[in-house]
C-alpha cells in the first residue's frame, strides 16, 4: 500500500501536528477525556478529507497528528475540531464546565500551534504525542 494518497491528478502526503489549549489553561480535561475524544472523532467524520491519526490530551491541552489533503486548510481543521467539541462538551458536561467558565460557553483558546510533519520525524512525533497526559 502506498504511503501517498491520490486525489484527481495529485499525489500527496500531508500530515500536521496540531496543539490547542483550554481557555486560561484551566486544567479540566481529565474528567471529560473520553467524551472529548469521541467528539473529535465526530468532527472528523462530519467531513471526508482530513483524518485524525492520533489524538492525546493532557489536562489543559490537546495534541493531534492529522493527515490532510491539499484542499484542507489548517484553520478549517482546527475550527471544526474546536467548534464541535465545544458544543458537545457543553451539551454533555454543562454543570462541570460552568464551574470554570461562568459567563460564556467557552472551552478553547483562540490560538493554536501547527507544524507540518516530515517523513523523518513522524515516529518521534508519534512517541511524543503518545506520552502526553
Amino acid at each position: 500500500m502506498s504511503r501517498f494518497k491520490s486525489f484527481n491528478h495529485a499525489k500527496f502526503r500531508i500530515s500536521y501536528h496540531i496543539i490547542f489549549s483550554v481557555k486560561f489553561r484551566r486544567k479540566l480535561l481529565e474528567p471529560i477525556h473520553d467524551d472529548l475524544i469521541a467528539s473529535f472523532h465526530r468532527a472528523e467524520h462530519m467531513q471526508d478529507k482530513w483524518r485524525i491519526l492520533l489524538v492525546e490530551t493532557d489536562n489543559d491541552h490537546v495534541h493531534f497528528f492529522i493527515s490532510a489533503t491539499p484542499f484542507d486548510s489548517v484553520t478549517s481543521i482546527v475550527h471544526s475540531l474546536k467548534q464541535i467539541s465545544t458544543y458537545d462538551m457543553w451539551q454533555l458536561h454543562h454543570d462541570y464546565l460552568q464551574r470554570f467558565f461562568w459567563k460564556e460557553h467557552l472551552l478553547w483558546t483562540r490560538g493554536y500551534f501547527c507544524s507540518s510533519v516530515g517523513d523523518v520525524s513522524e515516529e518521534k512525533l508519534r512517541q511524543y504525542i503518545e506520552t502526553q497526559g
